[in-house]
């Protein structure tokens, strides 16, 4: 027996920073939607907020960003 295979998927963007629709926010897709976003509003999975402290956001988005920039940078 022969199979034979097509690959027909173009890979979508996998992380967006700061979309014009989200500001200050690092966003995770997957197939197309939304997984996990990291904005200094709060964490969503999958659309839905997660409940934290008044500061944990923004530490942790702010974190993030600096990793980020660090990656960039480090390259």
């Amino acid at each position: 027996m022969v199979a034979f295979a097509k690959h027909t998927h173009t890979p979508d963007p996998v992380l967006t920073v700061n979309g014009p629709d989200q500001p200050n926010a690092v966003t995770f897709f997957s197939n197309g939607e939304e997984t996990l976003r990291v904005s200094d509003t709060g964490f969503y999975v999958r659309g839905i907020k997660l409940e934290q402290d008044d500061k944990e956001a923004l530490l942790v988005y702010n974190s993030f960003k600096e990793w980020l920039i660090w990656q960039q940078l480090s390259r």
